[in-house]
């Protein structure tokens, strides 16, 4: 529309205040969850797994991840406005964003979903039973070599099965991972989850749980 002005067109600055101001919504609806609630934070997350573990390519996948995306789309958007002209506004009231924040928000939900297994860790410690092992399901330590050939030994016998102590000790952390593997950390991601949508702070939520943590592994439950 600026160009259109400049050739001669009747094209007035309210016509072109107007696109302006009608295009903001519909593009911050796109724009919002898909690169602030979705493609930042699955590169977050997977640039984190990576430098939780020491790896440098944490970082370094985060800057050039985001940068590249970023720069890309911009490039892009900016000659396809200009490609398309006025007629953009066609697609914008026909549904296009619509689907395409809709399809955004599935894939972040999922990704991020198998994530936390991966990143939420939630095991208690306390002891449900003890049960003695019986004779030769476990290895008598006084029977093994003293040295580097006892040490090897009991590996050896580890790994044909065989217990490192005589008793058999199940936490409560065993007997829900028996139920359904990860139940502790899921519940806990949707109780974060529920806290978020009740309009509770985001770092609230995180001394909360820095809070409880270290409470529970004082007290031996964690």
């Amino acid at each position: 529309m600026e160009q259109d002005r400049a050739n001669g067109a009747p094209v007035d600055d309210v016509a072109i205040q107007g696109v302006k101001v009608g295009m903001m919504g519909p593009l911050a609806g796109i724009g919002d969850p898909v690169f602030w609630f979705t493609i930042k934070p699955i590169i977050g997350a997977l640039a984190a797994s990576l430098a939780m573990t020491g790896n440098i390519l944490g970082p370094l996948i985060y800057f050039f991840a985001w940068n590249i995306i970023r720069m890309a789309f911009t490039w892009y958007t900016q000659e396809f406005g200009y490609r398309v002209g006025s007629r953009i506004t066609d697609d914008l009231s026909g549904g296009l964003l619509q689907d395409v924040t809709k399809g955004a928000t599935i894939l972040g939900m999922f990704i991020l979903g198998s994530l936390v297994n991966r990143w939420v860790a939630v095991k208690f410690t306390p002891v449900v039973s003890t049960v003695p092992n019986q004779a030769g399901a476990y290895i008598d330590w006084s029977k093994l070599p003293s040295g580097a050939k006892g040490i090897q030994k009991a590996l050896q016998l580890q790994q044909q099965g065989l217990s490192l102590t005589r008793d058999k000790v199940t936490t409560l952390q065993q007997n829900l991972d028996s139920l359904i593997p990860g139940l502790a950390a899921l519940g806990l991601t949707f109780l974060c989850m529920w806290l978020l949508k009740k309009k509770v702070s985001p770092i609230v939520i995180i001394l909360g749980l820095f809070v409880v943590g270290v409470v529970l592994h004082v007290v031996g439950w964690m």
